[in-house]
């Protein structure tokens, strides 16, 4: 079985000021379709970094991530696009929800990214934000929610278009 996501020796620093901070230091690791893994450390020790690496949101300075099979790092900026679009689900640790849009619409913004017809998009983006118990809160926006009910749609928004991996930053 090919493992849904690997990476093999992936290392990420960062230049604050005078000081390399040396964020991942060669992580490899195997997650086969279905496993829930958790990864956990203090504050500071590269969690979010790793996050972003796996999710194609950041490159690292060295070592190699697969997704499916597919090596990230060897895609251009458009096919690295395609591959977050349709194989990754993100919920970030601070939501990311536009603040203009509302809770469909922010649910709704991979599948038109994804070029789904409008009137499918919407049916779709509403039964996904009902599964979260927000199909009242349809019109609302992010400010006008509290912090559970961000969460809730940035949940929703993440699993829209059936990712092979989710994502998810505490």
């Amino acid at each position: 079985m090919t493992a849904v996501l690997e990476t093999r020796n992936v290392k990420r620093a960062y230049q604050m000021g005078k000081v390399t901070v040396s964020a991942l230091r060669g992580v490899s690791l195997q997650i086969e379709e279905g496993e829930f893994v958790a990864i956990l450390g203090p504050s500071g020790s590269g969690k979010s970094t790793l996050l972003h690496v796996l999710g194609g949101l950041d490159r690292p300075d060295k070592g190699e991530v697969l997704i499916d099979g597919i090596s990230l790092y060897t895609l251009n900026d458009n096919k690295l696009a395609d591959v977050r679009l349709h194989k990754v689900g993100f919920v970030f640790q601070f939501f990311n929800l536009l603040p203009r849009l509302s809770a469909l619409r922010n649910i709704e913004l991979p599948l038109t990214l994804a070029n789904m017809p409008e009137q499918e998009s919407a049916r779709k983006a509403k039964e996904m934000l009902e599964s979260v118990g927000l199909g009242d809160r349809i019109t609302h926006h992010p400010t006008e929610l509290s912090g559970g009910e961000q969460q809730r749609v940035a949940i929703a928004r993440a699993l829209i278009n059936d990712p092979k991996i989710v994502l998810a930053d505490e």
